[in-house]
């Protein structure tokens, strides 16, 4: 292999020069599918900023008090990142999408995927909408429901596009 776009042994598609002399993928246009169907992002301090703020105090002053106690550093930080958890989302932005497969949310430690099969019931919530791996209300919902954040000037919208994906994708 030598590394250079076009050389033998190369394994990517054959490309041809547009007019404007960029680079395309040889494959015609009808063969490209969207990866997803909607994205958007969720800003809590755009959004709801007293929320956020609430939650970044009550965050900052559980270190504090992890602090204070002296504990070993790393018990400190992992006692820390354990009483954040639970707030992080009140404060952090969020990245949001619909695939074809289910829907993601993109938080601080990664992607969070459901697929649609997972799914058994959506809520609206204050911030947007509750997917619940389960029918009926469960007191597991806080730690197995995915919660997607949606800007309030598109929530309507956002919403009844999950709905109707969901509704064509479940089982």
């Amino acid at each position: 292999m030598t590394g250079l776009p076009g050389a033998p042994g190369d394994a990517s598609p054959p490309t041809f020069a547009s007019a404007a002399g960029h680079t395309l993928p040889s494959t015609p246009p009808s063969e490209h599918r969207e990866r997803y169907v909607a994205s958007w992002s969720f800003d809590p301090w755009r959004e709801r900023p007293v929320v956020a703020g609430v939650a970044a105090l009550a965050v900052l002053g559980m270190w504090l008090i992890l602090a204070a106690c002296r504990f070993p550093w790393l018990l400190a930080v992992g006692l820390g990142g354990l009483v954040a958890s639970p707030l992080v989302p009140g404060f952090m932005p969020a990245d949001c999408r619909i695939e074809p497969s289910g829907v993601a949310r993109r938080g601080a430690l990664g992607w969070m995927r459901r697929s649609w099969s997972d799914v058994r019931r959506i809520d609206d919530v204050p911030v947007g909408l509750l997917l619940s791996p389960y029918a009926a209300r469960h007191w597991l919902d806080a730690t197995r429901a995915l919660t997607l954040p949606m800007p309030r000037p598109r929530r309507a919208e956002l919403a009844s596009l999950v709905r109707e994906q969901w509704r064509a994708h479940a089982r």
